[in-house]
């Protein structure tokens, strides 16, 4: 091993494995990596690098993990644990579109949609690399939770008059709801060379992979998922740095099912969930879980082909994009 030793701390992220040799892992970008194996749900693409005996991986449900050293973030001693995990997560999600975004510029005005704890998350991050952030919900209700959070201005989506006098006032905007909706409002908020990046898993992220593609990247409308490890391992340590950590509260892993339906509410306190996988995972943690299966709600304008391309079209004709 060069970079991991033993007695470090060090955390898995979004990815467990790639090529570790085409142009894409070259340049930090694993996650676009033709050979990726996603850290959960996913199955190992010929490395045996990600093998498990179930036939996929299996994400945090487990107490010990075994990984290349290449796709270990090592985690500073001042960020705490707890918060390592959302970081590697919801912080790489809303860091990668950002610092690309910007690339090296302060003063940039950032509009942060949807206050869940990627939103938050934002906020924070965009703090930090020296932008004016704007959060932007539904309603006043999570304005105190913005502020809080360091947010600069604070816009409710449901008031017109407040959007007409924001329009053109932002040059990046992230947008975290994570089902489909009137994303077209928050793009008249851009600047005349504004991006707006759809980060929910919805047929509007489709469209924008495409419209990107079509485009060569100057649509106005653009989508973004996780980063590579250069970026994941770049957040975690700003995040040290900073004292930056997200909202989040522990839970023993026999709670999950209430967490699914917590995580399916508008989750006004911005919060992660972290499970106590070191002291609750055990042989009897079934046992313990009596909460019934979640209910949850059905999704609205689920991700896919068909849907994106339907999506897409409307863009194209309504020249929003």
């Amino acid at each position: 091993c060069t970079k991991v030793r033993v007695g470090m701390r060090v955390g898995v992220g979004c990815i467990v494995d790639s090529c570790l040799e085409c142009a894409k892992c070259l340049a930090g970008e694993e996650q676009h990596c033709s050979k990726k194996v996603g850290t959960y749900g996913d199955s190992d693409k010929g490395s045996g690098r990600a093998f498990s005996p179930l036939g996929w991986t299996l994400g945090g449900y487990c107490s010990k993990f075994v990984v290349h050293e290449h796709f270990a973030i090592i985690i500073p001693d001042s960020l705490p644990l707890d918060a390592a995990g959302p970081v590697m997560c919801a912080g790489i999600t809303m860091y990668d579109p950002l610092i690309k975004l910007l690339k090296g510029a302060t003063g940039k005005r950032v509009g942060i949609v949807g206050l869940g704890g990627l939103g938050v998350m934002g906020i924070k991050l965009a703090k930090a690399l020296g932008c004016s952030t704007t959060a932007i919900s539904r309603n006043d209700a999570k304005e105190n939770l913005a502020r809080k959070a360091g947010a600069d201005q604070f816009l409710a989506a449901s008031d017109p008059v407040q959007l007409a006098g924001a329009i053109g006032s932002l040059d990046i905007v992230l947008n975290t709801i994570p089902v489909f909706h009137d994303y077209d409002i928050y793009t008249r908020l851009l600047a005349r060379s504004g991006k707006q990046v759809i980060l929910g898993l919805h047929k509007g992220i489709v469209a924008a992979f495409i419209l990107v593609q079509l485009s060569g990247g100057r649509a106005r409308v653009m989508h973004s998922g996780i980063g590579g490890i250069r970026n994941t391992q770049a957040v975690v340590d700003l995040c040290a740095k900073e004292g930056i950590v997200p909202e989040t509260q522990v839970m023993p892993c026999e709670r999950l099912n209430e967490i699914y339906e917590l995580l399916d509410t508008s989750n006004d306190a911005g919060v992660r969930y972290v499970l106590d996988v070191a002291g609750s995972l055990n042989g009897a943690t079934a046992d313990k879980c009596i909460a019934l299966p979640p209910t949850l709600a059905p999704p609205t304008g689920a991700m896919s082909l068909c849907g994106g391309l339907s999506e897409l079209c409307r863009l194209l004709l309504c020249c929003k994009a």
